[in-house]
């Protein structure tokens, strides 16, 4: 009893001393605004910082054009949204098709009702809005980031989270003015959705009582409209809904193995009734399609009744004998279940399971060089994620730093819960389940690093969080807490000052000068002002999207950013290769003018492998071209004495000599050799002494000869037939557009004594020898080049105008046929009279139009460019453009396009590469009719034939074996008639 009274005694005593401890009256003050400042000043100050963060983002907004190229097609079919609702086709991609939009085209839908709904009344343009909408999107993401970081961890969390992403650049990437792809909307969604999902956990409710469950019910419905919102806003949005059905599963399996079942019903009853809503909701919205990923979906209802069904084991197991007594035995049924679970689904899926489970993986050559998809190193995520920047570069990366951190103090916490038998929180839990998910995407894809932002940036306001919170549990008095708090607040706020400084003065520069090249807008806005509505043009694919855009040139583009993947290969193996080696159809595009643009030098490694010029060893280690002289660090040599060329460098302290196996003279067009190269480099010398190193493979390719206008000394023939075909017509600033003749006249010989067969020739015209015809009777031998596709059955016309009119039309060879791999001149006879000027046609069928709408077979919209199975028939209606009347042939055109590889199909191997093919197999004959210059709609009945492709398919596997990989099919509506080529023009 004594002792017990001594132990109270000393008790009271500490008590007592606590108690009277005093605190000065400034730490009273504090003490008394603290909790104010928690309540209402950091959301005062986040919606500050959002505003700050939408103002940074709003600098690129004063550009003409976008940064992005991708926001171009976004823009466009904005607008198409905003007219018609829900998108459905676009002219304007994939000539003569056009596409059927696909993906989950919310992406436009929502910012469309936005803009009609409100910003349209406050008289902002369809560009104006479109300018801010990612910037708002940013902006307002920051507060639901600071709401989220408040209900899952702490008030602090959540303002370093809000301040962290504001200014972070893995943000900043896919936010600012300019950039409006789905990622921003879909993490803006996400994160509130995460919020309305806390908030519905987090709220008790008794069901049988509506008046006291309301809140549940509209946090619940929040949720679920949400989730449907950011499903619809990016097709990548699986992430979202994988990251929930992780969570789902996960925190159920804690709760049972550890033996909270009253935690575990509440969550299935609350959780699970909410997630199959969203699902099942979801399923109808593919149809139409604001949401793209129906597949998806139905593999996603899969899991969610597999997790179901794991879960009414783990509630039920015990009524039917399962042994649940301890840790021990609930974790083996758990691990029992999910072994046989896993085997089930891959016994159902096979290998088309690792397909729902994979982000971005570098399947093929073509995605082995998409920079989005590579994977990242630390420099690259050290960039993305650093608090201060240099000169735009990343010198830190301290945000990813302090998600690590933070990510294992909440690992640290949830092992000391499950070690005490605690793992009632379901936020620790998801917090874990959301990071790790992103950090694995993360390390997949570089893409990936906005998606990822939401998370990493999270953790490290946790981080942060739990530190001031750390100091709010101290064993002290309200003031002192607070000025501890205040004081390490005042620590870390640099921070997010360091980062808006560096943030606005890289957002700053990337609003000093237009992305879109002047060159470039000069040469679509004349392509706009002086070609034909209906006419297509086509460059390296990144600019597809600039073509296409009604900002510039609003024309048709053969491939652009994220259509006609299949071309890529095909447009590679012409600007790759040259002379047969380099010929393709691009008639069977619809080309009217190829643009060669002299800075894809830097893209070169890409195109040449791609194209099948070089392997991928020296794709990855040899590059394409290199720029020398003086600026570059370089100096072009000739020694008199050993009469060798070569390039000089100077490198850690040690001087390197480089000696081409060619020099060629742009200035004099004067070819030197080496005669003993060490590299297999050739060396274009301009005045000025500088260069630039090409390698020998692509050195003399037709991109080469276009972008720079040069002619390849080595195979002049070569060069006039590609300079017939394409005609050069706009040269602005390296940009250099080109008008494309899929038949062109490249010489012409005038017979000057005697016989065709043995006699004398005297060249009168090339694309670089314009003579006058000789008047009068004469013999000609005419060389015509068909440009990746056979003249068959032609017809070759004369025909002489003086001062516009016809004065002759003279026919000069009938059933013509040339083979355009082994091109033989044709031999004529021609009465040139005296006229003002001359021409050449060729009259051949051929393709004419494009489809200038949506494609429906028995009334339903279908794939423009394979709108109908093999094997299947029905009603086919469309809309067709031409530019003037015809009688035509409306036939299905089946092609395929595909690469062969001779060094097997390892991507990854040194000498692996690849020959791309497009090949059209066979024409489908629906219907012959007249057409009318302009839109036509156009109806009939269709039959495919069901081997159309297998049979094409098996003799290509029967040729190559495996070494064969076919790309893509398409069965395209086409339109024959006798069509007349201009092949020469002269005087």
């Amino acid at each position: 009893m004594v002792k017990s009274k001594v132990k109270k005694k000393g008790k009271e005593k500490v008590k007592k001393s606590t108690g009277t401890r005093k605190e000065p009256e400034s730490l009273k003050k504090m003490a008394s605004v603290y909790p104010k400042l928690k309540t209402y000043g950091l959301a005062i100050i986040t919606l500050i910082i959002a505003y700050y963060g939408y103002l940074i983002r709003m600098k690129t907004a004063k550009l003409k054009y976008f940064i992005d190229p991708d926001t171009f097609y976004h823009f466009e079919i904005f607008r198409e949204a905003v007219k018609h609702g829900i998108p459905s086709y676009f002219s304007r991609a994939n000539p003569p098709t056009g596409i059927k939009l696909g993906g989950s085209l919310g992406l436009y839908v929502i910012p469309a009702k936005v803009y009609s709904l409100i910003f349209s009344h406050l008289g902002y343009t369809e560009l104006e809005f479109f300018k801010m909408w990612t910037p708002l999107v940013g902006a307002v993401t920051i507060v639901g980031v600071y709401l989220l970081g408040r209900k899952l961890h702490s008030d602090w969390a959540g303002f370093w989270a809000a301040a962290f992403l504001a200014f972070s650049y893995a943000n900043y990437s896919k936010t600012y003015s300019g950039n409006a792809r789905g990622e921003a909307p879909f993490l803006m969604f996400f994160v509130f959705a995460l919020v309305a999902m806390a908030y519905y956990l987090d709220e008790k409710a008794e069901w049988k009582d509506l008046s006291k469950s309301w809140r549940k019910i509209l946090w619940g419905a929040l949720f679920v409209i949400l989730s449907w919102l950011f499903m619809m806003s990016w097709q990548g949005s699986e992430f979202g809904i994988g990251v929930l059905l992780l969570f789902m599963a996960l925190y159920p399996v804690l709760l049972f193995v550890f033996g909270k079942m009253q935690e575990l019903k509440r969550f299935v009853y609350d959780f699970y009734p909410v997630m199959l809503i969203v699902l099942l909701g979801a399923l109808p919205l593919t149809g139409i399609p604001l949401i793209g990923y129906r597949s998806f979906l139905v593999f996603a209802l899969e899991v969610y009744l597999a997790i179901a069904a794991l879960t009414a084991i783990m509630l039920f197991g015990e009524k039917i004998g399962l042994n649940y007594s301890d840790k021990k035995h609930r974790f083996g049924t758990v691990l029992a279940v999910g072994v046989l679970g896993f085997a089930g689904a891959y016994l159902y899926f096979g290998p088309d399971l690792w397909k729902f489970l994979a982000g971005a993986y570098q399947s093929n050559p073509l995605y082995q060089t998409v920079a989005e998809l590579a994977k990242p190193d630390w420099a690259y995520i050290k960039n993305v994620f650093s608090i201060h920047y240099v000169r735009g570069a990343g010198q830190d990366g301290m945000l990813y730093v302090f998600s690590i951190v933070g990510f294992m103090i909440l690992l640290s916490r949830i092992s000391w819960k499950l070690y005490r038998g605690d793992v009632t929180g379901y936020k620790e839990v998801f917090l874990a389940v959301y990071y790790a998910t992103a950090t694995y995407f993360l390390w997949t894809a570089v893409r990936f690093s906005f998606q990822a932002s939401g998370a990493v940036i999270l953790l490290a306001g946790v981080l942060l969080g739990e530190v001031i919170v750390a100091i709010e549990r101290m064993e002290e008095n309200l003031g002192t807490k607070a000025m501890f708090a205040v004081v390490l607040i005042l620590l870390f706020i640099p921070l997010p000052v360091i980062a808006a400084r560096d943030m606005g003065t890289l957002a700053k520069a990337q609003a000093a000068n237009e992305a879109v090249p002047k060159s470039w807008q000069d040469t679509l806005l004349w392509l706009k002002n002086n070609s034909n509505p209906l006419d297509s043009a086509t460059s390296w694919w990144d600019y597809g999207y600039w073509i296409e855009s009604s900002l510039l040139s609003n024309r048709r583009a053969s491939t652009d950013g994220g259509h006609a993947y299949d071309r890529r290969y095909v447009l590679a193996k012409f600007f790759s290769h040259s002379g047969n080696a380099g010929e393709v159809d691009f008639e069977a595009w619809g080309l009217n003018y190829l643009i060669a643009w002299q800075s894809d030098i830097f893209k070169f490694n890409a195109i040449s492998y791609l194209g099948g010029a070089i392997t991928y060893g020296e794709y990855r280690g040899n590059p394409m071209f290199m720029p020398v002289g003086p600026q570059y660090g370089s100096t072009i040599v000739y020694d008199n004495k050993t009469k060798i060329y070569y390039v000089q460098v100077s490198y850690g302290g040690r001087v390197y000599q480089y000696i081409p196996d060619t020099i060629i003279d742009m200035g004099t067009g004067s070819v030197y050799q080496n005669k003993q190269p060490n590299v297999p480099y050739v060396l274009y010398v301009y005045p000025g002494n500088w260069g630039v190193l090409a390698y020998d493979k692509i050195a003399f390719s037709n991109f080469v000869q276009l972008a720079f206008n040069y002619l390849n000394p080595m195979n002049i023939t070569e060069s006039m037939k590609l300079r017939s075909n394409f005609v050069p017509i706009k040269m602005e600033s390296g940009v250099n557009t080109y008008r494309f003749r899929p038949f062109a006249v490249y010489k012409i010989d005038l017979l000057v004594n005697g016989t065709p067969s043995n006699g004398t020739w005297r060249q009168v015209y090339s694309p670089f020898l314009a003579m006058k015809l000789p008047i009068g009777n004469h013999t000609f031998r005419i060389h015509l080049s068909a440009f990746g596709r056979d003249v068959k059955n032609a017809t070759l016309i004369f025909e002489a105008y003086r001062n516009g009119t016809l004065v002759k039309r003279e026919t000069l060879a009938e059933n013509l046929h040339i083979d355009h791999l082994n091109e033989t001149p044709i031999t004529v006879s021609i009465d040139v009279p005296n006229a003002t000027s001359y021409r050449m046609v060729l009259v051949q069928k051929g393709p004419v139009g494009v489809l200038d709408g949506p494609v429906k077979v028995n009334g339903k919209e279908v794939n423009p460019s394979f709108p109908i199975a093999p094997g299947k028939s029905g009603d086919m209606e469309l809309t067709a453009a031409f530019r003037k009347d015809y009688n035509v042939t409306f036939a299905l055109r089946a092609m395929v396009t595909y690469y062969v590889t001779p060094n097997g199909r390892d991507i990854y191997k040194k000498d692996f590469y690849l020959e791309p093919h497009q090949d059209i197999i066979t024409y489908v004959p629906i219907k012959e009719l007249s057409v009318k210059a302009g839109d036509n709609r156009i109806s009939a009945h269709v039959s495919v034939p069901s081997d159309i492709f297998s049979t094409y398919v098996e003799k290509l596997k029967q040729k190559y074996g495996d070494n064969v990989v076919v790309y893509r099919k398409r069965l395209e509506p086409v339109f024959i008639t006798e069509k007349e080529y201009v092949v020469w023009e002269g005087s």
